[in-house]
């Protein structure tokens, strides 16, 4: 009883009612809250990590146990990125993604190979989604065994924001 008692009164301050919980304009006033701080932030990256097979979706991929790879072997990573902006369209849905830079460096930062405009990833709906995520793909046949830094530039295509994802990585004697 002192739990249904204390959750009454804890709504109660929040603004709802214990049988609906919240109404849906509470959610809206809330989620319109975050949109708010979703645009004042930088591009960043709530994840982003090496995989070993295509993501199924959202929050749904298999990480690498380890950033070491074979000669020839795909290298895929999975990021999911926050802060990037949303171009209003006029049939009233949404642009967003990103134009994304490539560069391999060595670890010391000596740049030995990169390419401008590796990929475009651009999504329309009449959502601004929040969950969304890049899959990248990288093949380096031929490349000589070492150690190196694979860097992608993002360029977010809705705004004049850009993040880095920087990951080193190694290609196995």
């Amino acid at each position: 009883m002192k739990r249904v008692v204390a959750g009454a009164v804890l709504m109660s301050m929040l603004g709802g009612s214990v049988a609906g919980a919240q109404d849906l304009a509470a959610i809206e006033r809330a989620e319109a809250q975050l949109v708010a701080a979703w645009e004042a932030s930088p591009i960043l990256f709530r994840t982003a990590a090496f995989v070993s097979e295509p993501p199924g979706g959202y929050g749904i991929y298999k990480e690498r146990p380890s950033p070491s790879f074979a000669p020839g072997e795909p290298i895929m990573v999975y990021a999911e990125p926050v802060g990037y902006g949303w171009s209003e369209n006029a049939d009233g849905t949404f642009t967003f993604g990103f134009a994304i830079d490539l560069l391999i460096k060595k670890p010391d930062g000596t740049v030995v190979g990169g390419q401008e405009n590796f990929q475009k990833v651009e999504l329309t709906s009449r959502a601004r989604n929040r969950e969304f995520m890049l899959t990248l793909t990288l093949n380096l046949d031929g490349a000589p065994a070492g150690d190196y830094v694979l860097e992608y530039r993002t360029r977010d295509i809705a705004s004049e924001k850009a993040g880095v994802i920087s990951m080193p990585f190694r290609i196995a004697g």
